[in-house]
């Protein structure tokens, strides 16, 4: 055995010194690494759950869509001004007449009268002019203050009957419960009869059913709560009542009695909303509840 002197110093200890560091420093490394990822996964985690969350509760509910049928138009001659009869009586070849479906005009167009769907005929344009109309018996009445023109010929176009198919749809819808707020610019409608479907894309400048073509909807508001953000944003927030409008004829469907037709309402994020329905066996009247 070697003998150990007072002056004689070891060094017995610094290779497990540095192993020592060396662990503390792999441990805080590695450490770092877990907290990291565990940070990243829970940032990823929330972001997944806020995107789930908002696709369940994101989306439109359709609380009724209604058929409306197109009047079958006519065109007759009322009467024709000589300078000095001021007073037309003329029963039209086709009745009844259906209400709200009269327009009546002379031959230079600066006399417009359309009807009020209560049997008045309410001037447009020009003046000196009134007049009535009876639904059921197709007789029309004008009275002038100043007789027509020698050659002025006045004009009716009016509506008797309904044609045989559905040409436009009018669908009400509002937000589903806790839904966030929509953006109609972003949403797209996809529908069919079966025979032809169409995706259909929001024309803002569409308010009735003659803007349309067979790409586009139109909406109008039918219920605006606070905020009152419709007329600036185009948005559909809790509690407001917007009334999508399409035109079947354009669109190329053709809907028939005892026609299956679905339509899709697919909102940029959420739930889209699927509702099938049949037409009625037999069209009636102008406005039919089909959903």
């Amino acid at each position: 055995m070697k003998r150990m002197y007072v002056k004689e110093k070891g060094e017995f200890g610094i290779g497990t010194l540095i192993l020592f560091i060396a662990m503390i420093i792999v441990a805080a490394v590695a450490a770092t690494v877990i907290i990291q990822t565990a940070y990243v996964l829970q940032q990823q985690a929330e972001e997944t759950g806020n995107i789930a969350r908002q696709d369940v509760s994101t989306g439109f509910k359709i609380i009724t869509i209604q058929g409306i049928r197109e009047d079958i138009i006519y065109t007759e001659t009322v009467g024709t001004g000589d300078g000095s009869t001021t007073s037309f009586t003329k029963v039209l070849s086709h009745k009844p007449v259906n209400p709200g479906s009269i327009t009546i005009t002379n031959s230079t167009g600066d006399i417009v009268l359309r009807d009020n769907g209560i049997g008045e005929l309410v001037l447009l344009n020009g003046s000196g002019v009134s007049g009535w109309i009876g639904y059921d018996n197709g007789t029309v009445h004008l009275t002038f203050t100043d007789a027509p023109v020698s050659g002025d010929k006045i004009n009716i176009t009016y509506g008797s009957g309904y044609g045989g198919t559905i040409s436009y749809l009018d669908i009400k819808v509002g937000l589903m419960a806790g839904s966030p707020p929509i953006s109609l610019d972003s949403v797209l409608i996809e529908i069919s009869d079966g025979y032809n479907d169409e995706t259909l894309t929001y024309n803002a400048s569409a308010t009735n059913f003659s803007d349309l073509d067979g790409s586009h909807f139109g909406v109008i508001i039918a219920r605006d709560m606070p905020p009152c953000n419709w007329e600036r944003d185009r948005v559909i927030t809790a509690g407001d009542i917007i009334r999508i409008y399409v035109n079947t004829t354009a669109v190329g469907l053709y809907l028939q009695p005892q026609t299956h037709v679905m339509v899709k309402l697919i909102p940029k994020h959420g739930v889209p909303n699927l509702v099938e329905f049949t037409t009625p066996s037999t069209y009636t009247t102008k406005y039919m509840e089909l959903w």
